[in-house]
């Protein structure tokens, strides 16, 4: 195993794609179903001020954001250098890291800002939420094992 700037990248990559996973583990196993726990109403105003923290925090926002600008760049790198060794494995480890991006921005947020509106009552928001939480879960960590197993063939 080498140390040049794509395996320290996806291994970058691949720490903070495990983190963001496990920041979305903690929400899809205790999270949501201690605020379901609380009643709809509860449930709903304590979803609204979750929400509107995770858009104001700096230290969320960075791993959130960082860690797939981190995969989006190691993704165009092992594109590129395909043909070498663990690059595949990488490359397939950033797609997956990016998911949780791409989610967030096509379903969660979507449903944040019609519970926000009123639009959706809290069982509906939180089995269609959670399901999608459950990606953002999945993903991510299935995607740093990928990128640790190309790293290891470099």
């Amino acid at each position: 195993m080498s140390s040049t700037p794509v395996v320290v990248l996806a291994t970058t990559a691949a720490v903070s794609a495990a983190a963001v996973g496990g920041l979305f583990y903690a929400f899809s196993t205790f999270v949501m179903r201690g605020l379901d726990r609380t009643g709809p109403q509860d449930a709903v105003t304590a979803m609204r001020a979750i929400n509107a923290e995770a858009q104001a925090n700096a230290p969320f926002l960075t791993l959130f954001l960082g860690s797939a600008l981190v995969a989006l760049v190691v993704g165009i790198a092992a594109w590129v250098q395909l043909r070498l060794p663990g690059s595949g494995w990488i490359l397939a480890g950033a797609v997956l890291a990016l998911v949780p991006l791409v989610v967030t921005v096509a379903f969660n947020i979507p449903l944040n800002d019609r519970l926000a509106g009123g639009a959706v009552p809290w069982p509906d928001y939180f089995r269609v939420w959670t399901l999608w939480n459950h990606v953002r879960t999945v993903a991510p960590l299935i995607g740093s094992v990928l990128m640790v197993i190309g790293v290891r063939l470099r």
